[in-house]
């Protein structure tokens, strides 16, 4: 819904990026022609395809810009966001070509409103129009340099994640075969595990960007620490819950205990499983590192559309549980659950400590206290 509201005490044009930069003259003149807009969320301040005959300004608030396909025009793509003090509709003002975009708000907002007519009558006003469109071209050629980056950092990521994929497939076609392969898969995932490991790690270094952007720096690594050895706990309540239900259900599974292991302390000394222990922590480090640091990280910072925190914890999770399908199918997809937790966590702070620890604890919690077969 829009509302039009006269300017006021603290509602002027001197208080208006860019305008401040003009003379007191110029904006008193302005004040005159300018409308106020009050907008809701998800309305659109300009349509792609409508004539250029006004300006616009985002006082406050936040808005995107919209493009349509060529081939298919009811197909809309963010291509931009647009924060407080951005101009819309300027490049209009000097070619008076139809709106190139669409603009439609992300929140309540405020938005200022001139006529091109009104700019046409005052000079100071279209030399800061030509001074925020060369700043623009000027941007534009940085932006579309990262944006080359990160179409190329996530190209590089698609290629490694197939070649992956298609290798861990053929081993497992093979696995039949191996006969004198120990009897713990452990010995089988740990070697595929550093394999996928190293890739990541090139993965992470030839895209140029910092560590901190796949979770591996300081930043955020006590929050990242703390909300794990919180949130972890009651995960592990559902686990609980997850295998009674299982229980409930199938018939393999009626007669297990609910808790397989109350002597845990004592299996905890024994050297086998100490060992096993061992195996598992490193490769609940590297897969957290090839999952998250590398898939999640670089596809929630690589991708354009607006679900694309959601998109990366789905797809890693999937990624996760792929990776156990040499296990068991059932144990693949329940480890979907725990993928799922973990992006979560992962996404939240962005660092990898917190994820790391608390697959580490479920999965001692699971093989060593639930009772689910030992990897």
């Amino acid at each position: 819904m829009e509302r039009l509201s006269t300017p006021s005490a603290d509602r002027t044009l001197r208080g208006v990026a860019p305008f401040d930069e003009l003379d007191d003259g110029t904006i008193a003149a302005l004040e005159v022609d300018a409308s106020w807009l009050e907008r809701a969320a998800g309305a659109r301040i300009v349509e792609e395809g409508s004539p250029s005959d006004t300006l616009h300004v985002l006082v406050s608030g936040r808005a995107e810009v919209r493009k349509r396909e060529v081939h298919r025009p009811s197909v809309e793509h963010t291509i931009a966001e647009i924060e407080a003090g951005e101009l819309i509709g300027e490049v209009g003002f000097f070619d008076r070509l139809p709106r190139p975009v669409t603009v439609q708000l992300l929140e309540d907002s405020v938005v200022l409103q001139l006529s091109y007519a009104s700019i046409e009558r005052h000079a100071p006003l279209q030399g800061l129009l030509t001074r925020r469109l060369a700043a623009r071209v000027r941007r534009a050629g940085f932006d579309s340099l990262e944006g080359e980056r990160r179409r190329a950092a996530l190209g590089e990521l698609i290629v490694k994640v197939v070649v992956l994929l298609s290798g861990y497939a053929l081993l497992i076609s093979w696995l039949p075969r191996l006969q004198s392969l120990p009897s713990s898969s452990s010995y089988i995932s740990v070697p595929i595990i550093a394999l996928m490991g190293l890739g990541a790690w090139r993965y992470v270094r030839n895209t140029g960007y910092p560590l901190d952007e796949f979770g591996l720096g300081r930043r955020a690594f006590g929050w990242s620490l703390l909300e794990s050895l919180l949130l972890t706990p009651p995960f592990c309540a559902v686990l609980v819950g997850l295998k009674w239900l299982l229980m409930q259900t199938r018939p393999s599974w009626r007669a297990m205990p609910l808790f397989e292991h109350h002597d845990w302390v004592t299996r905890l000394q024994q050297p086998f499983v100490v060992k096993l222990i061992l195996i598992y922590l490193t490769s609940a480090i590297v897969q957290e590192f090839v999952v998250r640091s590398a898939l999640q990280a670089g596809l929630e910072s690589f991708l354009l559309n607006r679900r694309r925190r959601w998109s990366a914890i789905v797809v890693s999770a999937l990624m996760f549980a792929v990776n156990h399908l040499h296990m068991s199918p059932l144990f693949a997809a329940l480890a979907f659950v725990p993928g799922m937790f973990w992006g979560w966590l992962f996404s939240r702070r962005r660092h990898l400590i917190g994820p790391t620890l608390s697959h580490f604890i479920v999965g001692v919690f699971m093989f060593f206290v639930l009772g689910v077969s030992l990897p």
